[in-house]
């Protein structure tokens, strides 16, 4: 399976099952709302434990006996989460995307380009909005399905 298919889906499950006010979720909660093989969660769960910077904080309860890493007690998930799940609110992407235009134009010595910064984060605050937060959209689920 690939990422997109195999840990992918359990990231999105514990950053929604999080907004949805779940404080700890256990893994057997993750099979029951994917569907998915409990073996299958358990080795994504392993894989996404082990990502830096973190994806979420978890107790691991692996033991000698254990077949592989054990996660369990998953809550907090982390904004880089968020990030590749795509959860991150395009609005407020957008907004730094015309801040960091507007402090562009105020730092660069040539009127010329200065004026086209400018332009340009005006147009994407007002009439190019839609358009912006449509681009910030899909650059997250390309993102996403690397």
């Amino acid at each position: 399976m690939t990422w997109k298919d195999h840990d992918l889906p359990v990231l999105k499950a514990i950053v929604q099952m999080t907004d949805e006010g779940a404080a700890l979720i256990q893994p057997h909660q993750i099979v029951e709302r994917l569907g998915m093989d409990p073996e299958e969660v358990r080795r994504a769960l392993a894989a996404l434990a082990g990502e830096r910077p973190p994806f979420f904080r978890f107790t691991d309860v692996t033991g000698a006996d254990s077949a592989g890493r054990e996660i369990d007690g998953i809550h907090s998930p982390t904004g880089e989460a968020r990030r590749v799940v795509g959860g991150w609110p395009a609005e407020l992407l957008a907004r730094q995307i015309i801040a960091g235009l507007e402090a562009a134009a105020e730092r660069e010595p040539d009127e010329e380009k200065r004026g086209q910064l400018r332009q340009t984060a005006q147009f994407l605050g007002s009439a190019g909005w839609g358009v912006l937060l449509g681009v910030v959209g899909n650059a997250a689920s390309a993102v996403v399905e690397v």
